[in-house]
């Protein structure tokens, strides 16, 4: 997944010229970020996967067939994946504050899809909120917001 990202990278380049990242290239920043929290303890439940195509739907304003495919990529391309930190660095430059918050907040749905927040997820989205530069108070507010939101499922 990683190398695709890389490859996005190189495709783009590092021209200053350049303000902002193709929309694509950016839901498929969101959708490996999310994917690596729904597979990071080996399973992939399919409240997970239903959550994960929800999330991205609605924060792209996607059909839902497009979520999936997005989806299905970023699956696909998951063992390709090597470093967190291109990721991230993605993030910072192409992502507003209330942008990169709202990120860590559907990692979080992701997290809760299942019901379980398993140790392996919660250190991924700590990791992330970190490597973004989230605050911590921002960090426990997006995990507080998710929780609500998945008792209103």
């Amino acid at each position: 997944m990683l190398r695709q990202i890389r490859k996005l990278f190189d495709q783009i380049g590092d021209s200053e010229d350049i303000e902002k990242r193709d929309a694509s290239d950016l839901r498929m920043i969101s959708a490996a970020l999310l994917a690596e929290v729904a597979t990071v303890d080996h399973e992939l439940d399919v409240r997970e996967r239903e959550t994960l195509v929800s999330v991205l739907q609605q924060h792209y304003r996607l059909e839902a067939d497009e979520a999936g495919a997005l989806v299905e990529e970023a699956l696909g391309h998951r063992e390709d994946a090597t470093s967190l930190y291109e990721f991230t660095q993605t993030v910072n430059r192409e992502f507003d504050d209330r942008d990169k918050y709202l990120l860590v907040r559907q990692m979080w749905q992701v997290a809760l899809a299942d019901g379980t927040i398993e140790p392996f997820e919660e250190h991924l989205i700590r990791r992330v909120a970190d490597l973004v530069y989230l605050p911590h108070g921002l960090f426990t507010r997006a995990r507080a917001e998710a929780r609500e939101m998945a008792k209103l499922k």
